[in-house]
């Protein structure tokens, strides 16, 4: 394969195994990142890259036109209603999603989130074709993996969740084990990530002083400018150590998180 597209590839990964493989997709507003996995393992990272990549069928697009038995793919979406449990009946989701602002050319996706929240959001037209490339059965929420590996990783009321990717940021904060807030914010600067993690804080009434920022995400290893910046307002800020998949050390295990952890959503895919 050309290395120039991949951060890595494991040594024995064959295209005659693809049938054990896994292929995850997370779909961005403009860009797409891409992971192979057999099990848990690690097999393939490729560089970002423009969704029209999906619907081009040549040469170039190597992993991308092997035959997976199983594809799991999601959509990061800032257009998106988190429900809980049990408070809309499924025949009301379409009054929900007019909400969302919805266009013809949109694609509207309900599921659960956890199994106290659904979740309603939807996929803009060139998110969708990239998901007719393959199964359109098997759409996830983009950061339904990481939700599900901090909520697999015994979150504390005292930490505050951040991932970061393409100008946008999710943030989650959990309380009691239980997912208390979760939204996705727009910034062009990292000023506008603190201001609007401070407002978290402040609609939650937290005290700043006493949480501790969990950060992955799109962060360079030895770029500390977030750290720098957040930590002039809250206790302590670290990169995310949660690690979801066999991820050699040689990789940024924080930047992966939320691609891989996509393998802990299987069952929403099938939902």
């Amino acid at each position: 394969m050309n290395d120039s597209l991949y951060h890595y590839i494991d040594p024995s990964f064959s295209h005659t195994q693809v049938g054990d493989y896994t292929l995850l997709l997370l779909l961005g507003p403009v860009n797409f990142s891409l992971a192979v996995m057999q099990g848990q393992q690690l097999m393939v990272w490729r560089h970002d890259a423009h969704l029209h990549d999906l619907t081009l069928y040549n040469e170039v697009q190597e992993v991308l036109g092997f035959e997976y038995q199983n594809v799991i793919t999601a959509i990061r979406s800032s257009h998106f209603t988190l429900i809980p449990e049990g408070i809309v009946e499924p025949d009301s989701i379409p009054d929900v999603a007019r909400f969302l602002d919805v266009q013809p050319s949109d694609t509207v996706f309900a599921q659960p989130l956890d199994t106290d929240n659904q979740i309603v959001f939807k996929a803009a037209a060139i998110q969708t074709r990239g998901i007719q490339r393959y199964d359109t059965q098997r759409v996830v929420f983009g950061p339904a993996g990481w939700l599900q590996a901090i909520a697999g990783n015994h979150p504390s009321a005292y930490h505050l969740y951040i991932n970061i990717y393409d100008g946008q940021f999710d943030i989650a904060y959990y309380k009691q084990g239980k997912l208390l807030l979760f939204n996705t914010f727009e910034f062009s600067h990292e000023d506008e990530l603190a201001y609007y993690s401070a407002f978290v804080c402040q609609q939650l009434k937290l005290d700043m002083n006493t949480i501790s920022v969990i950060l992955s995400g799109n962060i360079a290893v030895g770029d500390n400018r977030y750290h720098e910046l957040l930590g002039d307002f809250f206790k302590n800020v670290e990169l995310s150590n949660t690690v979801v998949a066999q991820i050699p050390d040689t990789l940024p295990k924080h930047q992966l998180l939320a691609l891989t952890a996509l393998t802990l959503c299987a069952s929403l895919a099938d939902a």
